[in-house]
């Protein structure tokens, strides 16, 4: 068995990684949330409508949507060191390349779908990792590291625009791929904690031979990476492993006396044999590995039915209000460094939403359900606010105040689902509603791209922005009755199954 005991846990090199996640997040989280200062200098350098430029953002978000389930598998399996470090480079080649600027359609390819990939290898693993080295400060460690998304907007606005001033538009996305490389370094940072545990850093035994070493060395290496794993994973890495051993043990067997005639025939047979056995196991661990990612079975529940929905209304407004908020205030004659202050205030803002709600929603004063449907409304409200007012220092009030609710309801996000839901269908719930809200982001951008390049104008936008937000957080404030209503149905079935045992 391994040595947990030599794992840095809540202390050392586990700080280490915190910060290296919070540099990943700072980087991936800028760019993104910063995208709204890049989006009129695409418009006008390909001379093309405001949803074919806002495609870049979406792409990036459906990639992301996609590969973010995968990526995390990827990092069980291969580590997630190695899959964040890929990630890193594929982000910061994508970003680079896009400097080429050939067309429109290649900027899409370049800067959305490769930084979508890099930003999928690097989230759901740098979480992995957080779980792994932090058990009594987890979510101290978890709070700190995503603030990397809070500075990051704060800081990468200002940047890009000065960069695009100094080095226009082919320079400033040359200079963010090599931003978005260090995470790269990052990653670098990620310890599998197989360091800690595995027999290479143990004494060795003296009545061992290298063979038997080897032998050893190999079979621990099978052992799972990741400290918690789902019960059919388990199950798939036992069976696996159980295989493998076998194969080693035949192998080992023959070499101590079997002649080698019977050993190629033994070899030939034993392939023939594995070939098939492995064919048949492979192809069913990928049909319930894709099933595995997204379980839409969770949506007979209607709780989870109705916090899908609420989440992809709320997330639609939220997210994309921001990329689209510098081009709103520039229609209404705001210069362009004070645009990209505008996303920084959104920025700080967010950060002190986190701080004050995630401390409050502890304190069990209210429901904390209550907290992010009234954070969303009033979040709903600033948006409307926004489009309403002229003077700066007015939208410079309401974009503070869109960041500090919008803060209030990401810090509450997940809390909420679990008081919703409980513990055990969190996984497959939450791995559902990041999907849907992912959806949301992808296809937000391009559908009010396409209505601004309809109405000329950034109305429409954020009254859209608004009403989903407004819409997500009434549902929400419906969930005593829906709750009522899920446990009457839960109610019918035990009373049907009791009527079906009698008569049987």
């Amino acid at each position: 068995m391994p040595d947990n005991s030599r794992i840095p846990v809540d202390r050392g090199w586990a700080w280490v990684i915190a910060f290296a996640y919070f540099v990943g997040v700072f980087c991936m989280v800028g760019i993104a949330k910063s995208f709204g200062i890049l989006l009129p200098h695409f418009v006008a350098y390909f001379n093309v409508p405001v949803a074919l430029a806002a495609l870049i953002m979406g792409v990036s978000g459906a990639v992301y949507t996609v590969a973010a389930p995968i990526c995390v598998t990827a990092g069980q399996h291969f580590t997630q060191r190695r899959v964040v470090m890929l990630g890193g480079v594929i982000g910061a080649l994508g970003l680079t390349l896009s400097n080429f600027l050939f067309s429109i359609e290649w900027v899409i390819l370049t800067f959305g779908a490769l930084y979508g990939f890099g930003n999928a290898c690097l989230f759901g693993n740098g979480l992995v990792m957080l779980g792994q080295y932090f058990s009594k400060y987890r979510s101290l460690a978890n709070g700190l590291s995503l603030t990397g998304s809070s500075v990051g907007q704060f800081v990468m606005s200002p940047l890009l625009q000065y960069l695009l001033d100094t080095y226009q538009l082919r320079g400033t996305l040359l200079i963010i791929g090599a931003i978005y490389l260090h995470v790269v370094v990052c990653g670098s940072l990620f310890t599998p904690v197989s360091f800690y545990t595995s027999a290479s850093r143990r004494p060795r035994k003296k009545d061992q031979t290298p063979e038997e070493l080897e032998l050893v060395a190999k079979v621990k290496s099978w052992e799972p990476n990741q400290i918690v794993t789902s019960s059919a994973e388990n199950e798939k890495s036992a069976f696996e492993n159980d295989n493998d051993f076998q194969n080693l043990e035949k192998e080992r067997l023959s070499g101590n006396g079997e002649s080698d005639s019977l050993r190629r025939r033994t070899a030939s047979h034993d392939s023939t044999e594995n070939t098939d056995e492995s064919d048949k196991s492979c192809n069913a661990s990928c049909v319930n590995f894709i099933m595995g990612l997204l379980d839409f079975r969770v949506l007979t529940n209607v709780i989870v039915l109705l916090y899908v929905l609420v989440s992809f209304l709320v997330f639609f407004g939220y997210f994309n209000f921001i990329m689209f908020m510098p081009s709103s205030a520039e229609s209404k004659g705001v210069v362009k460094y004070n645009r990209a202050y505008l996303v920084s205030i959104a920025g700080i803002s967010d950060l002190v939403g986190r701080i004050v709600v995630g401390i409050a929603g502890d304190l069990h004063f209210v429901a904390r359900y209550k907290i992010m449907a009234v954070a969303v409304f009033l979040c709903g409200l600033s948006v409307l606010a926004f489009d309403f007012v002229e003077s700066y220092w007015a939208l410079a009030l309401f974009v503070g105040c869109y960041g500090f609710l919008g803060g209030c309801y990401v810090v509450v996000n997940t809390p909420v689902l679990i008081d919703m839901v409980g513990m055990q269908l969190l996984p497959k719930a939450l791995g559902v509603v990041l999907f849907i809200q992912g959806i949301g982001a992808a296809i937000g951008q391009p559908v009010l791209g396409s209505i601004k390049d309809e109405t000329k104008n950034f109305h429409a936008v954020n009254y859209i922005c608004c009403v989903t937000m407004v819409a997500g957080s009434v549902l929400l404030l419906l969930y005593p009755q829906v709750k009522r209503v899920h446990e009457r149905r839960l109610k019918m079935l035990d009373t049907y199954e009791i009527e079906c045992t009698v008569n049987s």
